[in-house]
């Protein structure tokens, strides 16, 4: 009774504060705030798909976010690969970011990624770049593996896959009654304290920061199919994935931050092992978000790695 007590004290003042919970005004489907020339919209199937491109002469480059993240976690890295010639492209997966978040759909990462590969059939992508950051990750090793043609190079950033412990904001998503909590106490505040668990520089989770996330976080539908994609995350199901992984042949590179308190080095390195063709570099004073902590260094990594020049001068090579 004690926490149930502490619960509702905390909910009465965030509702008190404003910006929280019940005063929080969502954003309706299919609507993006500022939107730029670079936003777009596609219907595959029943979902409207957000993505951005930015137009290159040279090969085409995929970026796929993590959980409760969008195509804003790659804003820092688009404009370098794009002046390396590359042709960038992000997607929002369904349930995040600027895309359709349909309630009681299927959020398990097989479905994810076999929307994904109609998303790249209807953009007519094959044999990209295929970067994946966390639970984009995953939907990449899994591509790799059921659909080998859409991949021509790998790209893992703190990729989720083998089994970890599950870190607190999952484990506080997937809890009973998850639903109603988190539209109670759901604000800036939240953003901001999951921001810095992910940080290693938590000075870096700046105001702008944390409105992006937010102004995505407040689309209609985004809380509710967070706390879906957590309840269908389930490693038994994906041990059968995991098992496979050495069959993947595509060339790979592996950016791991040595400090994530996410997903933990230890399975970048087992990355490593499993993948012959593979390159790892674990950057030292880095969360789990390579891409907003060092957008320049994870940039210049990636743009080598398409080119085929060698990273033997980045830091933490294995």
């Amino acid at each position: 009774m004690r926490h149930i007590s502490g619960l509702v004290l905390l909910g009465i003042f965030c509702l008190t504060v404003g910006g929280c919970g019940l005063f929080v005004k969502q954003i309706p489907q299919g609507q993006i705030v500022s939107p730029a020339a670079q936003d777009h919209f596609v219907r595959v199937g029943d979902v409207n798909f957000h993505y951005l491109e930015y137009p290159g002469e040279g090969e085409d480059v995929f970026l796929l976010h993590g959980f409760a993240s969008s195509t804003y976690t790659w804003e820092g890295v688009v404009s370098d690969l794009q002046e390396r010639g590359c042709h960038v492209w992000a997607m929002d997966m369904k349930g995040f970011g600027w895309s359709d978040k349909p309630e009681g759909a299927k959020y398990d990462p097989i479905t994810l990624m076999e929307e994904v590969n109609r998303w790249m059939e209807v953009m007519g992508l094959d044999n990209v770049t295929f970067v994946g950051n966390s639970l984009g990750g995953a939907v990449a090793v899994l591509m790799a593996l059921e659909h080998p043609e859409r991949v021509g190079r790998l790209v893992l950033i703190d990729a989720a896959g083998y089994p970890i412990e599950k870190p607190l904001i999952i484990k506080m998503t997937g809890m009973p009654f998850a639903r109603g909590i988190a539209k109670l106490f759901f604000g800036r505040w939240a953003v901001r304290w999951n921001l810095k668990e992910v940080f290693y520089h938590t000075d870096r989770v700046t105001k702008e920061k944390v409105e992006a996330y937010y102004e995505r976080m407040r689309t209609q539908g985004a809380l509710n199919a967070q706390i879906s994609v957590v309840r269908a995350l389930d490693f038994r199901v994906f041990e059968g994935y995991t098992k496979r992984i050495p069959e993947i042949q595509a060339k790979t590179l592996i950016i791991w931050g040595r400090d994530d308190a996410w997903i933990p080095l230890e399975s970048g390195l087992r990355f490593r092992k499993e993948l012959a063709h593979s390159t790892l570099v674990v950057i030292p004073e880095c969360g789990h978000i390579p891409q907003e902590e060092y957008p320049e260094m994870t940039a210049r990594l990636i743009g080598d790695f398409v080119e085929g020049k060698a990273i033997g001068d980045s830091p933490g090579v294995r």
